[in-house]
């Protein structure tokens, strides 16, 4: 299995849906659930580093993109399942997990993740995973609460549980909640939002695939400067943000008269900063990362940020030719986008559009 197929393997987690066993208002992929997770994480670690923490941004975003992927593989298992199967047998659950692992092996994607949490972390990680599950819980529960009520309680206490054993959590919780209650319109918000989607992808989903090319470029390029694989995370995480204010404005739009483009990146800024004067303590954490929001295609990190930004929207046009839809747009931008992407001068770009072209078309 080559790379290009890895990746695209990796969009398997656009289509598997949380939750499932319930009825529900909003269902989140595990693709949009692992960024909102991404995103609280990257904000926690930059928060706990201004009390005297030394948490690196990479590994520990790393470490949850390799916690995700033997869903690849296994699909969602609910919370309750989980449980009893832990119940029954502590380790079978371990045993079923490093299996999946193996299998993956072949999936060459893997090597770029391998990473541990931080020591002192990985409480915080916990924490972040149950709050975003919280949040999809307690949506639902409005309109379904005999089927969520009950989750919805285990994970509070859960919540509550570790809320003792983990210091600054009270103000760290604060600025979380007021991220994630914007970020979740990430969420219901479906790019080529005009088109029919056999496969939707949503802003959320879509960010998520960056960030994980981004990296897994940033190391086919043979880089060693941890600063700059810092800023590349940033950047890929915060790219797409301001579009939780301002709706996903597609590109032919921005293009479609002179001058609306700088318009809409001014808009953006203005509705970021009105956003960021509503909570001092999260504007206080965002100081460090409002240029990459604004800027992300910006500089040395910029480049990996745009050419991971363009292949992944090659990629959902490619998953809906391989998904049978007949529309003219999804091909012409296939093609658009691959001329785009060559221009990057990244030698490793040229191998992985191939066989992305070939699963696509031939396969």
């Amino acid at each position: 299995m080559g790379l290009g197929k890895s990746i695209y393997n990796l969009t398997n987690l656009f289509t598997i849906y949380r939750w499932n066993n319930r009825p529900a208002l909003l269902r989140f992929t595990e693709a949009d659930n692992v960024f909102h997770s991404l995103l609280l994480e990257l904000i926690a670690i930059e928060f706990l580093n201004k009390k005297g923490k030394n948490l690196s941004i990479s590994n520990n975003i790393k470490a949850k993109i390799f916690k995700e992927l033997p869903k690849i593989i296994l699909s969602d298992v609910s919370l309750d399942t989980k449980k009893r199967i832990l119940k029954k047998d502590e380790k079978i659950w371990e045993k079923v997990l490093q299996k999946s692992y193996n299998e993956l092996k072949e999936n060459k994607i893997m090597q770029f993740f391998e990473a541990d949490y931080d020591r002192n972390f990985e409480g915080y990680a916990n924490f972040i995973d149950l709050m975003v599950s919280l949040k999809e819980i307690e949506i639902n529960s409005r309109i379904f609460p005999e089927y969520f009520e009950a989750p919805k309680q285990e994970t509070e206490k859960k919540l509550r549980d570790l809320r003792l054993k983990l210091p600054y959590i009270n103000d760290l919780e604060n600025i979380l909640n007021y991220v994630l209650k914007t970020s979740t319109r990430m969420t219901t918000m479906y790019r080529w939002n005009k088109n029919y989607r056999n496969i939707k992808s949503s802003v959320s989903s879509h960010t998520f695939m960056v960030i994980s090319s981004s990296i897994i470029f940033y190391y086919l390029n043979n880089n060693k400067d941890k600063q700059l694989l810092d800023e590349i995370i940033i950047a890929s995480v915060l790219h797409d943000f301001p579009e939780a204010f301002t709706g996903d404005v597609i590109t032919p739009t921005k293009k479609k008269v002179e001058g609306l483009e700088n318009i809409i990146s001014n808009i953006e800024e203005e509705m970021i900063d009105e956003w960021l004067i509503g909570d001092e303590d999260t504007e206080e954490i965002f100081n460090r990362f409002k240029h990459y929001m604004i800027n992300p295609f910006e500089g040395e990190y910029g480049r990996y940020v745009r050419t991971s930004d363009l292949f992944n929207a090659m990629l959902e046009c490619a998953i809906e030719i391989k998904a049978g839809n007949s529309q003219i747009l999804f091909r012409e931008a296939f093609f658009s986008m691959k001329k785009e992407l060559k221009k990057f001068e990244f030698d490793f770009i040229y191998e992985l559009i191939d066989e992305i072209e070939k699963i696509t078309f031939f396969n």
